[in-house]
């Protein structure tokens, strides 16, 4: 029998001074969790997103930094893998390559485990370059991080090469914009949040928060090819997507606090809309940012998870992808900054348990999935300084 084992990421973030990807045996059913002792300690320091390739044996995470741009005085932001080893589940670097563009929020692998891509986020801040205009003025030019997609090819061993090609997103929202991020300019210049392979595995999907944009790439040995562009409306920021085994695109939109289903055509990489809903209750009032998505191995019901409001929310998919809610669990209340909140969760392969690392409450937790409905029910939880990313693997 195969053993499944949680890898969760440790992000330097929320005052704490960690990072590190810890290890924890998971029991069949979710109701036990064993911590293994045997992870990756302090790196990366901003333990991002995680991927695994199943053919290679290797865990991929991002570290979430900017490069400091001054030399030695902080580690560069960087991709790394590490092998799993397949008796003690345990972590062993195997290399690095840097980012290209600041601040790497998603990795994925390839179905051929021959590509790794990632999406390079960006921070906020603005940089005040003093340029002289044509008419011979001087003023203030802003400028901001590249956000980014970068296309990494992969060895036999699962370890990084460098860069091979780089996608550059331009453009930008509504700025100031009505988000507290960034004081108002979250919208400013482009940020990528997630990178996702279509299960056909021809077209990469990467969501675009500030310009409010779903680019769809066409896979094809060492470039990106933009094939379709989604534009959505005003005050959205699509944030993170996932797959359904029909080809349906879910996605969540950090600003607006809804979840849109699509349908990928996988000849042309056009998107076409489905459906939206709501997230929050429509008493909810505070600010709230949604996070992350999951759908169940059955395709009936999909998870999403509201910062803010604190919790995860079961919508039930119909035979057209149309979503009716039907269940909300609240999780992890995040007392000041939604940033802080729960930012990832990963259901079984059989759909039997959720996994949450519950960053408010320094807690791995479990959820039993009723199979009839979709809802919730906390199994059990492990003590975990400051969990953000989780990914669950096979050995």
């Amino acid at each position: 029998m195969s053993r499944l084992i949680a890898y969760v990421g440790r992000s330097h973030v929320a005052g704490f001074k960690g990072g590190g990807i810890d290890v924890f045996e998971i029991s069949n059913d979710g109701t036990k969790i064993t911590p293994l002792g045997n992870g990756s300690k302090d790196e990366p320091k901003y333990a991002g997103y995680l991927a695994y390739g199943p053919k290679a044996g290797v865990l991929y995470a991002v570290d979430e930094r900017k490069d400091d741009g001054r030399g030695p005085v902080m580690p560069a932001a960087t991709i790394m893998s590490f092998k799993v080893d397949p008796e003690t589940a345990g972590l062993s670097l195997i290399n690095k390559q840097p980012a290209i563009g600041a601040n790497p929020a998603s990795v994925c692998v390839s179905p051929d485990e021959k590509y790794l891509f990632t999406a390079n986020h960006g921070k906020f801040d603005v940089v005040i370059k003093a340029v002289e205009t044509s008419d011979g003025r001087w003023v203030n030019q802003f400028v901001y991080d590249d956000s980014t997609v970068v296309q990494y090819p992969l060895n036999a061993d699962g370890s990084i090469e460098p860069a091979c090609d780089c996608f550059v997103l331009t453009g930008h929202g509504k700025d100031p914009n009505s988000s507290p991020q960034g004081g108002g300019h979250s919208q400013a210049s482009p940020h990528a949040h997630i990178v996702v392979v279509d299960p056909s595995g021809k077209f990469l999907a990467v969501c675009e928060k500030a310009s409010e944009k779903v680019y769809i790439f066409r896979l094809g040995e060492d470039r990106l090819v933009l094939a379709s562009i989604y534009q959505f409306p005003l005050g959205t920021g699509p944030r993170h997507c996932a797959f359904d085994n029909k080809g349906r695109m879910f996605m969540t939109c950090e600003f607006s606090s809804e979840i849109w289903v699509f349908d990928l055509d996988t000849e042309t990489g056009v998107l076409k809309y489905i459906d939206k809903q709501s997230t929050i209750e429509p008493s909810f009032k505070g600010r709230n940012e949604l996070a992350t998505v999951q759908i169940h191995p059955n395709g009936k019901f999909v998870y999403v998870n509201n910062r803010g409001e604190d919790t995860i929310v079961c919508f039930h998919i119909a035979e057209d992808g149309k979503l009716t809610k039907a269940s909300t669990i609240s999780v992890g209340k995040c007392p000041a900054d939604p940033r802080d909140a729960v930012r990832d969760m990963q259901l079984a392969k059989d759909g039997s348990f959720l996994l949450v690392p519950v960053r408010p409450d320094d807690v791995l937790r479990s959820y039993k999935v009723d199979q009839e409905t979709g809802a919730l029910t906390p199994l059990t939880e492990v003590p975990v300084e400051n969990p953000v990313f989780i990914c669950l693997v096979e050995l």
